[in-house]
């Protein structure tokens, strides 16, 4: 009983966190359809959702490791709903006027399948 409070009193303070100190960016996945043979063309919807993102100062620490660009985007990025369950590499974080693709995702979790919050790191 008492992880499960704890659990509820962290995901709650996240979601506070994120939403004082967060700026809102567009989190996006294109989604392949079916291909058509009459017209030679494959299909595709991109599913979108505005979330909250907090930059963090991570790439400071491993430029000189040449893992992280300095241009990367790196940060603790608000779980998004239903439609696109997790953040995945290859979505986009539209962010600051630029896209960046998502190279690496890690969920943040109280206990495993149950994400806080994610950290990414993305590149324009």
């Amino acid at each position: 009983m008492y992880y499960v409070h704890m659990g509820g009193a962290f995901h709650a303070f996240s979601a506070r966190i994120l939403d004082k100190h967060g700026s809102d960016v567009v989190l996006s996945r294109t989604v392949v359809g079916g291909y058509d043979p009459a017209t030679g063309t494959t299909t595709s919807t991109t599913l979108s959702e505005t979330l909250k993102f907090i930059a963090t100062a991570a790439e400071t620490d491993l430029i000189a490791a040449s893992l992280i660009h300095a241009d990367d985007l790196v940060g603790v990025l608000q779980p998004p709903g239903e439609a696109l369950d997790r953040p995945q590499p290859n979505d986009t974080i539209a962010a600051g006027g630029l896209t960046y693709t998502i190279l690496s995702v890690r969920p943040v979790q109280r206990v495993i399948g149950d994400a806080v919050h994610f950290v990414v790191q993305a590149r324009a």
